[in-house]
């Protein structure tokens, strides 16, 4: 349904997807096809720039709470450069929900942006009903890197194509795939005498200590052991070693599609996670904490211990070490279940997110050849390294990021580049990026966390618009349900003598109609 009549109707049922959407994100990558080749270097005009004139387009994308949205800040300064295009972004919230909600809020409006960012399934259901371009002609015509990326990546092609056989969006493709990890103080565990734990049980007797043995050394039992930013997503450490994961809605067993919040598993995992916080080892705010109480309970010296991304550890260490200079962050690898080998389905996706371009852009042509410098060498460098001179040198051919983003006394390098206007468009992302921001330490215990990692359920699977229907009628009231009844069931408002009416309950909500359409759905993508 493309008819431009018709959109208005369209666009105000696709607000209404929010929330059945609001965990996916994208894994994967593909192709074209043809005989175009990518070079390393864009097609640039005359002039050595992009575009031949100015143009400013409007973009509506995640920001960080450290960014700087500025044409003029050094790092976007020499890419508008050089692009010749001026952005224009629209106010956006940190929070993933708000982020979806004012997205979808965005579209129903009808006065769209040039550019989008989200999930590829927002990006392709967007495609589908003809908000935003198909790209396959602007790939042919306009971008031979990122035609050559898919080319020689088949995976990428086969998540970011919709069902329908196009391509709307432009994926962000990552490098690496470890994101979180639990992350402890080891000056904590040091003081106590005590090992990094490798068992729930193990960790148990950690939080405890910290707990009860007063690590800070302020003489009083204020610890509040383990805290998170991530609300329910921040527990995740103390569920997985039971065999359920809050990374993933759905899991497949034996071929067939369950969904992870009915699993017999997660019974026993939310009696660890209410365990620990009736003892008072889990931050009984974890539901509301914003990033500044989160930040305060490390500055504060009262948490020891989290569940967040790696990048975190040197974040946090820096935090710390104004109170504390002799802190010691670390991070630890999935804890062992009782029945368990350790894993986790906390991964950094292949894609992890995508760019689309309005139906209604007058610029889709500049902005598929200004994506393509994104895709291309001098493109990749300059948005995962920055400037050359200041942020990195080249040394052996290989970039190296200088001493300003580095050793800065305050910020991790990652928090220094956004300090700086580094913004998360689509591009790819460079491994020597990865290695280059983090110090050794933090290299050795990302790559640490990789062997444990298990490919979760795929995320850029695509429905029919009638599919979408019963989803959203389905699966949001669903997961409105799930989501206040494990908190309950781990802050011991509800007993989980309950759980199997909570499950009857979700089953009474249409689980056998969602399961069908994953399932269907699951099936398709296999093909792709």
């Amino acid at each position: 349904m493309t008819n431009k009549c018709a959109r208005q109707g369209i666009l105000a049922a696709f607000a209404a997807l929010a929330v059945g959407t609001a965990g996916c994100s994208g894994s994967g990558g593909g192709g074209t096809g043809g005989d175009s080749q990518g070079n390393g270097t864009a097609q640039l005009g005359a002039d050595g720039k992009v575009l031949d004139k100015k143009i400013e387009v409007s973009v509506y994308m995640r920001p960080r709470t450290e960014s700087v949205e500025s044409n003029d800040s050094p790092w976007m300064k020499a890419i508008v450069e050089k692009t010749n295009v001026y952005f224009k972004w629209l106010k956006a919230p940190n929070d993933n929900n708000d982020y979806i909600q004012k997205f979808n809020l965005t579209l129903a409006g009808g006065d769209l942006p040039d550019l989008m960012e989200a999930t590829p399934d927002l990006l392709n259901k967007g495609g589908e009903n003809g908000v935003f371009e198909p790209l396959n002609k602007l790939i042919d015509d306009h971008m031979p890197n990122f035609k050559k990326i898919l080319q020689d990546n088949p995976q990428i092609l086969k998540d970011i194509k919709s069902d329908d056989g196009n391509i709307y969006f432009f994926p962000q493709i990552s490098a690496v795939k470890t994101i979180n990890l639990s992350i402890l103080r080891q000056d904590w565990l040091d003081q106590l005498g005590l090992k990094a734990p490798t068992t729930t049980d193990e960790m148990y007797e950690v939080l405890k200590a910290f707990k009860e043995n007063d690590p800070n050394g302020n003489g009083v039992q204020d610890e509040i052991p383990f805290t998170t930013r991530n609300k329910l997503k921040g527990l995740l450490p103390f569920i997985e070693p039971f065999g359920v994961s809050l990374e993933e809605d759905f899991y497949v067993e034996n071929n067939q599609v369950k969904y992870s919040f009915t699993n017999p598993k997660l019974k026993e995992a939310l009696a660890f996670a209410a365990k620990l916080y009736k003892e008072g080892l889990i931050d009984k705010e974890y539901i509301t904490n914003d990033q500044k109480i989160w930040e305060s309970r490390f500055t504060n010296q009262v948490s020891g211990a989290t569940f967040d991304s790696f990048p975190r550890i040197e974040y946090l260490e820096k935090l710390v070490a104004q109170a504390n200079p002799n802190v010691n962050m670390t991070g630890i690898v999935p804890l062992k279940g009782p029945n368990m080998e350790a894993y986790t389905k906390s991964q950094q996706t292949l894609i992890k997110s995508g760019f689309a371009i309005s139906s209604r852009s007058k610029y889709k042509v500049e902005l598929a050849k200004m994506q393509d410098w994104f895709y291309s060498e001098e493109g990749q460098l300059a948005h995962n390294f920055g400037v050359l001179g200041l942020t990195y040198t080249m040394e052996n051919n290989e970039p190296k990021y200088t001493d300003l983003i580095m050793k800065d006394a305050k910020h991790s390098p990652l928090l220094k580049m956004y300090e700086l206007g580094h913004r998360e468009f689509a591009y790819q992302w460079d491994i020597r990026y990865e290695n280059a921001m983090v110090t050794p330490k933090i290299e050795k215990i990302r790559d640490s966390i990789t062997p444990y990692i298990k490919d979760k359920y795929p995320l850029t699977l695509s429905f029919t618009q009638e599919e979408r229907d019963v989803l959203n009628a389905k699966l949001t009231e669903m997961t409105t349900y799930k989501e206040e009844m494990l908190n309950k069931f781990i802050m011991g408002a509800e007993p989980l003598d309950k759980f199997d009416d909570y499950v009857q309950n979700i089953e009474k909500m249409g689980l056998d109609q969602v399961l069908k359409i994953q399932q269907a759905a699951y099936e398709r993508y296999l093909k792709r």
